[in-house]
């Protein structure tokens, strides 16, 4: 028989020998698995850090490799475009570095990256990377306006997208529960068709294309393209940007703006991005792109919440021009509800520009005049 004290002792030294034994419990965090550190043999001294300059200047670049490795040869991308390839001599180490000057000329706008890939002798290679922003190399030129002629404009309509076609304004307008495309009168402003959206879509730019008219909407990431002449739909589309903003297009494609500094080329039929394009000016980006006209070549784009125009070449992102459009519309046209300026289309018959702006009462022809 055991006595209780006895029994009490076994349980004690249990639970002493449990508590001071190893410890079962792992932290989450220590189970994570870790990717292994990647040691590199070279290492990019210039540029040591990402670079934003103007297309054109040349970007000094030194890469270390040390003369205890042998190296077949050094590969120089930018934009992921192969540039030049510097090759060793077969088994032998390598100088203490690499420089040289990377030639930029011919980039488009914006975001890029500088990578040059390292192999060496027996077949291993590693990466070295930069990112360079380019900017405009040149000044765009400036303008301001004049006005030919004053056209009534629905002071109801929030425009979205405008677009002169054999005659006829285009229109279409946003907002829930007012969003439509239609056909208006130049001379009087009065809508002669109008095609109204569901009220829960907000409807966007506008494009006629061929026989087709194509309409964006704001935050469902869809669009419909409707027959010209009877307005009704042929079809429903679907996009991956998150916000569709302007749209017009160059005869071949469609050229799409989603309120950020990148406009998008889209293929007409299945609405994939063919290409994009990031808009920057000189000193710094483009943004807010909204109202969309391809005219003579370039594309002209409102910039939201500004009274401000940009010309942009659809090549390479560069703005070459801007114009002020600033007190076009006088304060006594404006009421409480009026809101910017937005709004482009070309008569391009008669070489005539018209803008507007989300329910202001007046269509303006204009002319530009440099600064």
């Amino acid at each position: 028989m055991i006595h209780k004290p006895v029994v009490a002792l076994i349980l004690f030294l249990l639970v002493i020998t449990i508590s001071c034994g190893p410890n079962k419990e792992v932290n989450s965090d220590q189970v994570r698995h870790t990717a292994p550190k990647v040691t590199r043999v070279s290492a990019l001294l210039e540029p040591a850090s990402p670079l934003t300059i103007p297309v054109g200047e040349e970007v000094k670049v030194n890469l270390q490799l040390p003369d205890s490795v042998a190296f077949d040869s050094v590969q120089v991308f930018l934009g992921g475009k192969l540039k030049q390839t510097f090759t060793g001599v077969s088994g032998q180490p390598a100088s203490e570095s690499l420089e040289f000057m990377q030639p930029t000329a011919n980039e488009n706008t914006g975001k890029s990256g500088l990578r040059l890939r390292v192999f060496f002798n027996g077949g291993k290679s590693e990466n070295q990377s930069q990112q360079i922003t380019f900017l405009s190399d040149i000044v765009p030129a400036e303008y301001t306006y004049r006005v030919v002629k004053e056209y009534n404009h629905d002071p109801a309509a929030y425009t979205q997208g405008l677009q002169y076609v054999d005659g006829w304004i285009y229109e279409g307008t946003g907002n829930y529960g007012t969003s439509s495309i239609r056909r208006v009168e130049l001379e009087t402003g009065k809508a002669v068709k109008i095609r109204n959206l569901d009220q829960s879509l907000f409807g966007e730019g506008i494009t006629v294309f061929g026989e087709r008219i194509y309409q964006l909407t704001y935050k469902s990431q869809v669009g419909f393209i409707y027959d010209k002449s009877s307005f009704e739909e042929i079809q429903k589309v679907y996009y991956q940007n998150q916000e569709g903003w302007g749209l017009t297009h160059n005869g071949k494609e469609l050229i799409m703006s989603d309120g950020t500094h990148v406009i998008y080329f889209l293929d007409p039929e299945m609405f994939t991005v063919i290409r994009q394009l990031e808009v920057y000016h000189n000193k710094g980006l483009a943004d807010s792109l909204n109202e969309l006209e391809y005219i003579n070549g370039k594309i002209w784009a409102n910039r939201y919440f500004t009274d401000e125009i940009v010309i942009i070449d659809p090549e390479t992102g560069k703005v070459e021009g801007r114009i002020n459009l600033k007190g076009i519309l006088k304060a006594t046209d404006r009421k409480s509800n009026t809101d910017v300026l937005n709004g482009i289309a070309w008569d391009q018959a008669g070489n005539r520009i018209f803008v507007t702006g989300k329910r202001w009462p007046k269509l303006f022809e204009i002319s530009t005049i440099s600064r």
